[in-house]
């Protein structure tokens, strides 16, 4: 109860009397004074110290208000003959009076302004508690609906007191919710910006006569670190990509822009792989404020001869399958770009002849687990591309994600998976 002279006899000669003929109550922080669903058979009035109202709910307890000194607790129950509704617990050191519930009632029998205080007291609780439950309501439709309004949270910054905790909470809970979202629309840009620079599969159909290619990646989360790329160069040549960006989100979204476009203006600018890859790493150390790197396998394919250029920056290994059956690896050549910029990765060489597949991957092929933390591993791949030698590179690609998936059954995708697989068409 409040301290409203007009509806409150607390400070009457007839109250200091009922406190003095009542038993006196120390409690230390912690000691509860009520515990709820207990019978009703006191009321207490707090004389100092400051205490909380917890509710005990079937998921834990939940701070509800904070009461303060001088405060009359309990007496609602007394009348309604109700058990305890909340938990009454100390916190800090607490002096309380003990009025037994045949003296309480007594005493609202002799004094009827006691008990209208009671009841104005009630009207004052549910009016508050109502005009708040309004406002709660309004404010869960708008974040549920999207709409919700930052300046309810001002008007929630004073409820009333026995729902002090829980507009706490909920402020948090707001506020949680709206940092989630302005999250989730980030990484909803950052996927777009991903999906931008995918190459555009009509590149394919410039070289398909020679060379057939196809490419697939599925990201674990919104946003992935992995990326693949492909283009048609000057003097009947393409080129192709592979790579994996040490980051997630807006930040790994945007660096790996930036490396598929350094890489694609490279690449159309240098004669050789060497110099292409050292340009892209050079130009992505002068400029890499988060210290980002990528792993990277790039190649260029003569599309007449089957010559194949190539430099692994600290990437998977490519398979190469020859159409005898033989099994090549692609080991790095250098270190991933974006480490240190006077340190590119070596060019190596090869010659791909009709009929021989190369596959290149990132570690979330490999890596992938089951529920039982083994993994998909090297050779379960290799022997999958053993087995779609001479099929066409798009049922390639989808053979090995779908023996993947079969491996790891229920297990939680956790790292992106992506494959590129690319052959010569044989005579």
């Amino acid at each position: 109860m409040t301290d409203d002279p007009a509806t409150n006899v607390l400070g009457s000669a007839a109250f200091r009397d009922l406190i003095a003929a009542s038993r006196v109550v120390f409690l230390e922080r912690g000691d509860a004074l009520l515990k709820q669903g207990a019978a009703t058979d006191a009321a207490y009035f707090l004389a100092s110290g400051e205490v909380v109202v917890i509710a005990e709910t079937a998921y834990g307890a939940v701070r509800l208000a904070t009461i303060t000194a001088p405060h009359l607790i309990g007496e609602v129950g007394v009348f309604a003959d109700l058990p305890r509704t909340a938990s009454i617990v100390a916190e800090g050191p607490v002096t309380a009076h003990r009025i037994e519930r045949h003296r309480i009632l007594e005493f609202g029998q002799n004094n009827p302004v006691f008990l209208r205080s009671i009841i104005a007291q009630l009207g004052r609780q549910l009016d508050c508690v109502n005009r708040t439950i309004g406002l709660y309501t309004n404010a869960l439709s708008g974040l549920e609906k999207q709409e919700f309004d930052p300046l309810l949270l001002d008007d929630l910054r004073n409820p009333p007191a026995q729902l002090a905790e829980f507009a706490t909470v909920f402020r948090r809970f707001a506020g949680e919710i709206q940092s989630k979202r302005r999250h989730e629309e980030e990484l909803a840009s950052a996927a777009v910006i991903q999906q931008s620079f995918l190459p555009r599969r009509e590149i394919l159909t410039e070289v398909a006569d020679r060379l057939d290619v196809a490419a697939s990646i599925r990201a674990a989360r919104q946003v992935g670190g992995d990326f693949y790329d492909y283009l048609h160069l000057p003097g009947d040549r393409f080129a192709f990509a592979v790579g994996d960006i040490c980051g997630k989100g807006m930040p790994a979204a945007l660096f790996t822009a930036n490396v598929v476009t350094i890489l694609r203006a490279s690449a159309r600018k240098e004669k050789t792989v060497a110099k292409v890859l050292a340009r892209t790493n050079k130009l992505i150390c002068r400029d890499n404020p988060a210290s980002l790197f990528a792993t990277v396998f790039f190649g260029v394919i003569e599309l007449e001869t089957g010559h194949m250029y190539y430099g692994n920056c600290g990437h998977n290994a490519p398979v190469v399958v020859r159409s005898d059956g033989s099994l090549l690896k692609l080991p790095a050549t250098g270190l991933p770009l974006g480490l240190f910029d006077d340190r590119s990765a070596k060019e190596a060489h090869l010659v791909l002849d009709p009929g021989d597949l190369l596959f290149a991957f990132s570690d979330g092929i490999t890596e992938a687990h089951d529920s039982d933390r083994r993994e998909f591993g090297e050779e379960r791949l290799t022997h999958r591309l053993l087995r779609s030698l001479g099929q066409p590179a798009e049922a390639i690609v989808e053979g090995v994600i779908a023996d993947v998936d079969a491996f790891a059954g229920t297990a939680e995708q956790a790292d992106d998976i992506t494959g590129l697989a690319l052959s010569r068409p044989s005579a």
